[in-house]
């Protein structure tokens, strides 16, 4: 899951004890990790702007920036980034509303349980990989839909251009004289070809009567 060297994590607290309680966890619970701790908000909008991490471990309560606007801020920052809300019972409710936002989850910041911690970071970068893996799934569908329309609109636009010049020359009387219920069923089927037309995104070769 962490390939191509060690997880990158970014830790965002400013409490020195608890930082480095975390970094300690996290390295116990999984030996290719490199921590990277800042104690300010703006500090990590700085170091995602140079480099992409593998997790963000995030305090919401921070000497710039508190509760859930902490959260949308890194969010914005890294939309591709898993992160996960370090929480104590005070923010307990920030934390859920983050989560609701889009947080990867919320472990409880006074424990800082080894393998709460391990699983946390392996839970969070799966659960990213699996909605880049949706987003690319969806990409693709929306392309096939595209390319299908494509060859559908290319494949009607032909007989429907024979159609369309048919039913001209009959309007015009060019093949004989027409009873009225004659010339209003052309008419009907020459509306429905010109339909086509207006809505095909294809250039048209011609310009429909009607």
């Amino acid at each position: 899951m962490m390939e191509h060297g060690p997880a990158h994590v970014l830790l965002i607290e400013d409490n020195p004890g608890d930082a480095d309680l975390v970094r300690l966890r996290l390295v116990e619970s999984k030996s290719d990790v490199y921590v990277n701790c800042v104690p300010r908000l703006s500090d990590a909008l700085a170091c995602l702007d140079a480099e992409t991490p593998s997790l963000v471990l995030l305090d919401l309560n921070l000497p710039d920036s508190h509760g859930a606007e902490t959260f949308r801020q890194i969010r914005q920052k890294a939309p591709n980034v898993p992160v996960v809300i370090l929480s104590g019972q005070d923010d307990e409710a920030m934390a859920i509303k983050a989560v609701h936002q889009g947080c990867s989850g919320l472990p409880d910041q006074r424990r800082h349980h080894q393998q709460t911690l391990g699983r946390a970071l392996s839970y969070a970068v799966e659960r990213q990989g699996l909605l880049r893996a949706l987003d690319i799934t969806r990409k693709q569908q929306l392309e096939f839909k595209n390319q299908f329309l494509s060859h559908v609109s290319h494949e009607l636009r032909t007989p429907l251009t024979c159609i369309h010049q048919y039913v001209t020359i009959l309007l015009d009387g060019l093949a004989g004289p027409l009873v009225p219920d004659q010339t209003d069923h052309l008419k009907t089927v020459l509306k429905s070809v010109n339909q086509f037309a207006r809505h095909d995104p294809r250039p048209a070769r011609s310009h429909p009567r009607g």
